[in-house]
């Protein structure tokens, strides 16, 4: 489609934005300084000369970067009716900003180790700076995107052991379960290697309880996805209270009864009645709780691959 304006003729120039294969709605675009704002299909029109042969785009925001074409400088089609697709990336975590950050932790290995390439690593961080700085960063935005990956490297390790801790601890209750409900009838020190693995699971139970508002705040601070601390509360909720404290804890009260059964607190009439009462509770709800905890393994490794990249 062709018009007039003050300046010569007009063609209608069509574009569409995507980022991660998808498209990218109701964003606006600068092109050649004039804002154009895509449709539910990440599709943009915009009025240009007839005789541009080269387009500058500019995202509006620091939502996004152009991370293509390089620099933003789009080639004109010959047929005005053709699609041109530009590739968007996150403005705070794209390629350029994650090879940055990765050389900025290469040279800080470096070094500590003494090792002679920090040169050469500092002369490549430099040259990822000025390009991203080409791309609409600056001093301040690097500032904050080397304080949000400090804050990922200290809190991401705290975290996954926290998580995986827990998980740890409570499979080995589970088995401990398993063991007194055979052997503490027959020797009462099994209770005592029972409360060291109840030790342990206490620990961790607390320190993921106490943790959990911080951990799920340091995802909001320092990670770029806002999917996460939702993720990461389903998976605390559910280890805290759907496990925790509504199926784990409850067990303790077959330990309890266990210890009555040897300090003669139960009649002798009754005892081989709550022997086999105490042995069918843990036949019929620890092989549960194992189940559920195995699948909280598998929920807590795909979430702490999603939090490490």
């Amino acid at each position: 489609m062709n018009g007039f304006s003050g300046y010569g003729q007009t063609i209608v120039f069509k574009g569409q934005l995507l980022n991660n294969n998808s498209v990218v709605k109701n964003y606006t675009i600068i092109i050649n300084g004039k804002p154009a704002t895509t449709d539910d299909s990440g599709v943009f029109t915009t009025a240009i000369s007839s005789s541009a042969s080269q387009l500058t785009v500019q995202p509006s925001d620091k939502n996004y970067i152009i991370a293509y074409p390089t620099g933003g400088r789009v080639l004109v089609p010959k047929d005005p009716l053709l699609l041109t697709q530009i590739v968007l990336e996150g403005f705070q975590s794209n390629s350029q900003i994650k090879s940055y950050l990765a050389s900025l932790a290469q040279l800080k290995d470096a070094a500590k180790k003494g090792q002679s390439e920090t040169k050469t690593l500092q002369i490549k961080i430099d040259s990822i700076a000025a390009s991203l700085k080409k791309s609409g960063y600056t001093n301040d935005d690097l500032r904050i995107a080397r304080e949000r990956q400090d804050g990922i490297d200290l809190f991401y390790p705290e975290i996954s052991s926290t998580l995986q801790n827990y998980i740890l601890q409570a499979q080995a209750l589970m088995i401990a379960f398993k063991f007194i409900g055979v052997y503490a009838f027959v020797n009462v020190n099994a209770l005592t290697q029972y409360a060291q693995t109840q030790n342990g699971f206490n620990q961790a139970f607390e320190k993921l309880y106490v943790n959990y508002p911080t951990y799920s705040k340091k995802m909001t601070d320092y990670w770029d996805d806002p999917s996460l601390p939702k993720a990461f509360e389903g998976i605390a909720d559910t280890l805290i209270y759907g496990i925790g404290k509504n199926k784990i804890v409850p067990l303790n009260d077959l330990k309890n009864q266990i210890n009555q059964y040897f300090q003669n607190l139960v009649p002798e009439k009754d005892k081989d009645t709550l022997k086999r009462q105490i042995q069918s509770q843990i036949a019929e709800q620890v092989p549960g709780i194992t189940d559920q905890l195995n699948a909280m393994e598998q929920r807590v490794k795909q979430f702490l691959n999603r939090l490490k990249n």
